[in-house]
């Protein structure tokens, strides 16, 4: 069941280590009767820009500006909230809807984006903000989203990224990665 909860979205594109954990939250999430579906996982660098213009313009969803999303290195997720089991998506937008979402990405060590404003969004910690994710940037822009993700792979397994992030670096080991 909770493979289909991400059925609208890329998975390869994601990566690999994030994707395990956030199918561990949204099914423990679906244990306490929440069912979130993903809309939203990696976003190439044109697709945020039209959604920052969108969102600049009124015409959508908060989105920041593109290079400065952890969507454009498959770091992020965002969901919805379904909120009837009729066939299909009910989208429930209360923030208060996603508050289970918050506890469980909490509790394995993701960020949640009610943080910051942005409740139906989760993602990978340590590049939230535009400083800390500016050397991904360049990075992806200088070579590809496999070297990002080389470079998160050797950053988790050093003592200091785990001393960092105890609860994501023992939901991953848990996990086998």
């Amino acid at each position: 069941m909770t493979q289909a909860n991400f059925e609208r979205v890329d998975l390869d594109r994601v990566y690999p280590p994030f994707v395990a954990v956030s199918l561990v939250v949204i099914a423990r999430c679906a244990a306490r009767g929440v069912r979130y579906v993903a809309t939203h996982g990696f976003r190439d660098l044109s697709e945020q820009a039209e959604l920052r213009r969108l969102y600049l313009a009124g015409k959508g969803g908060k989105a920041s500006p593109a290079g400065l999303s952890a969507h454009n290195y498959g770091l992020a997720f965002d969901f919805v909230c379904d909120a009837s089991p009729r066939p299909g998506v009910q989208p429930d937008w209360r923030e208060s809807a996603y508050r289970v979402l918050g506890e469980e990405a909490t509790k394995a060590g993701l960020v949640w984006g009610g943080r910051f404003g942005d409740s139906p969004h989760v993602q990978w910690p340590g590049y939230v903000s535009a400083l800390q994710l500016t050397p991904l940037r360049t990075l992806v822009q200088q070579s590809s989203l496999g070297d990002v993700w080389a470079r998160l792979d050797s950053e988790r397994l050093s003592p200091k990224w785990r001393a960092a992030n105890p609860k994501l670096a023992a939901e991953l080991e848990r996990l086998g990665f």
